[in-house]
């Protein structure tokens, strides 16, 4: 196989650790600087997207209009974009601009209608169309008392855009094929019925209203909460995974965008690890390199975010927290109160820069945070948290971490892979000392940098 990460780097990497080889760091600094023009690998961040830049950019990439009241302050639903933007980009790559590019053909514009409501029902609001438009409705709650600013749900962000996915399916394409395959599996469970055995044949009771509703419930469910579908049967696979694989071939057939290399919504769907792999997967588990929570992630492409779960709980047990934070140079931050003296306001300081943390802490997500404050995960990387990583990025990533814990990265040999012609000269160096190394390796010809790692290669 082309991808050996955690397993191989778990006895190379850790191995050299424990065995206390030391680099001189001086050294290693040098060196970093000369082949990557930058002090190691640690990312930099400018922190200066602002929100209306955001929301152009949006607008520009998704063919959508964002509508804000006319009446109020637009600041009070910055945070309302920042939470659009990390949820659209949780939908395949170009489908909304292929939905949005066919409707503008057509004379329709289409509009994301952001306003405040007090009701949580509003959330989930009907959208409303018209001849010249296709409204998608956000409702937005006041974030707090204390503060002028709205949040915006993000299971109800990716529900209304599922559904707008849905509406423009069934408007522009017939699925009889396609219903009459959901009626065979939804024998003995008919539509306008809620009874036993319903929840591991509908997403909801609600997706089990009509054959529409449960198209668009299904779409909303496989990017809003993949692993509650994967588990809906304690890991076997169940009728719900059948209609999820049926219509995911559908969206290969609507959607140009869409192959079957995107592997679309799989991690939605348990899946078994091939014979090469299960040994050495079972070891892992085993000694809790593998937690439970990726049971029946094996073809599917690994995330961003979960690949440095892994990564870092591998690092915790192998070396502990305080090393890692020695090495690291992981220093805790003060949370203290402090005052505004131009608003004559009190609000609690964490001493980091909000535009720059804003993903990571707003989440609560301490692997994030961690990663970040390592030097392997820089901010416009967190705001794509769901999004793949390519081997490319896995390699780098994995040089700097074992630069940072003293492994000799000085001496290495260059390869000659066919296809990394498009690799600038400054990234080539990692592919050769990850390659040379184990911790990634190509077939002999290529390294196939860009293409994404599976979960299961990723373990192995």
């Amino acid at each position: 196989m082309l991808c050996y990460t955690f397993n191989t780097f778990n006895k190379i990497f850790i191995g050299e650790v424990d065995k206390m080889i030391n680099i001189k760091k001086i050294l290693c600094l040098v060196i970093s600087i000369s082949m990557f023009g930058t002090l190691a690998f640690g990312f930099s961040s400018d922190g200066k997207s602002t929100e209306t830049d955001i929301k152009n950019n949006i607008e520009k990439t998704y063919g959508i209009n964002i509508i804000l009241p006319e009446k109020g302050d637009s600041k009070y639903f910055n945070d309302s974009i920042l939470m659009l933007e990390k949820n659209i980009k949780k939908f395949p790559d170009n489908i909304i601009k292929e939905i949005t590019d066919y409707y503008l053909s057509n004379g329709i514009t289409t509009n994301i209608i952001l306003d405040k409501t007090e009701n949580i029902k509003d959330l989930f609001s009907v959208s409303v169309n018209d001849e010249n438009s296709v409204n998608i409705y956000i409702k937005t709650l006041k974030s707090s008392l204390y503060t002028e600013s709205s949040f915006a749900s993000e299971e109800a962000i990716v529900h209304q855009i599922g559904h707008f996915i849905s509406d423009y399916m069934f408007k522009t394409n017939n699925f009889d094929k396609l219903k009459v395959e959901f009626d065979k599996l939804n024998v003995g469970y008919e539509y306008d019925a809620w009874g036993e055995g319903y929840c591991k044949v509908f997403v909801n009771k609600h997706s089990a209203a009509s054959f529409e509703d449960e198209v668009a419930d299904l779409i909303w469910y496989a990017e809003s909460h993949p692993s509650i579908l994967r588990n809906i049967n304690d890991g076997d696979r169940a009728i719900i995974h059948e209609k999820l694989s049926l219509l995911a071939d559908v969206f290969n057939e609507v959607f140009d965008s869409i192959s079957e290399n995107t592997k679309l919504w799989l991690n939605a769907i348990p899946q078994n690890s091939q014979s090469w792999a299960k040994d050495t997967i079972a070891e892992m588990k085993n000694s809790s390199l593998i937690s439970d929570e990726f049971d029946g992630l094996y073809d599917a492409y690994i995330t961003r975010e979960d690949f440095y779960k892994l990564i870092l709980n591998m690092l915790n047990q192998k070396i502990g927290q305080d090393n890692l934070n020695t090495y690291f140079n992981l220093m805790g931050y003060e949370e203290h109160v402090a005052l505004d003296p131009v608003n004559g306001e009190i609000f609690v300081d964490d001493g980091m820069n909000y535009s720059s943390y804003y993903n990571l802490l707003c989440n609560n997500n301490e692997i994030l945070n961690q990663a970040y404050r390592m030097g392997i995960l820089n901010s416009e990387s967190s705001k794509e948290t769901e999004g793949y990583m390519t081997r490319l990025e896995i390699a780098k990533i994995l040089v700097y971490i074992g630069n940072e814990l003293g492994m000799d990265i000085s001496d290495y040999e260059i390869t000659n892979y066919k296809d990394i012609d498009n690799v600038s000269e400054n990234e080539k160096p990692y592919i050769y000392i990850a390659a040379g190394k184990g911790f990634l390796k190509g077939d002999g010809l290529n390294f196939k940098p860009f293409d994404y790692c599976t979960y299961q290669e990723a373990y192995i």
